[in-house]
């Protein structure tokens, strides 16, 4: 009984031990089984939804004062109309960013209603963004990449729709943005269904992968 469990303690050491070396050495030489892929673009800094501080979030105005004020990518992100437009917002529902009680998945693209032009700034406390210009509107996708056809962009896709990932992904290859375009969802099963449409535009981690990378790293560095 005691050499039973003297082996069965070594093999358990030694499996662990395994693991621990495997780590280390895929931690630091991630190539040995992983092809380095070739970086085409090289961002410092990403304005959200456009600068969304500054100007009315996700909207071309936005993205105009954005790119002046010297960012290197455009952060949006889409949501699919009831006719199928592929349009950028952040929130299906239109309470916060339009005053009205209605969903952009329930509603034509030509019903949308225009953004208010006075919009808190939800991630930021006590900012509110005011504007007096007219260009308050939610543009589409198609409109967004013809405007900057050579400004990288990170996509977020919002809803886990195959509908909207198919036709996000036609009007990247449509404007032959596969290289200078990012993207990707918070959601773990849409990031996965992003990946098999296409493994050769780039994809950012949803919230899972990014948990998961963040206690590899803690643990590797206890480790150390």
């Amino acid at each position: 009984a005691n050499m039973s469990s003297i082996i069965a303690g070594s093999v358990v050491g030694g499996a662990f031990l395994a693991y621990i070396c495997a780590s280390a050495t895929l931690f630091f030489f991630p190539c040995l089984i992983h092809r380095k892929k070739k970086l085409s673009l090289s961002v410092k800094h990403i304005s959200h939804r456009g600068g969304a501080g500054e100007d009315l979030e996700n909207t071309i105005a936005a993205y105009e004062r954005a790119l002046k004020n010297g960012t290197d990518m455009l952060e949006l992100d889409v949501q699919l109309t009831k006719d199928g437009e592929v349009v950028v917002s952040h929130d299906n529902h239109l309470e916060r960013a339009a005053g009205v009680d209605a969903l952009i998945s329930e509603t034509n693209y030509s019903d949308l209603p225009k953004l208010k032009k006075e919009l808190p700034v939800d991630f930021m406390k006590d900012r509110v963004v005011r504007v007096t210009h007219d260009r308050n509107v939610i543009p589409t996708l198609k409109e967004v990449f013809e405007k900057f056809p050579e400004t990288p962009i990170n996509v977020d896709v919002k809803r886990e729709s195959d509908e909207l990932i198919d036709k996000v992904h036609k009007l990247i290859l449509q404007y032959g943005r596969q290289q200078i375009t990012v993207w990707g969802s918070a959601s773990n099963q849409s990031g996965s269904k992003l990946y098999r449409k296409d493994p050769s535009i780039p994809l950012f981690f949803s919230i899972r992968h990014l948990m998961l990378t963040h206690i590899l790293l803690v643990t590797r560095s206890e480790e150390r």
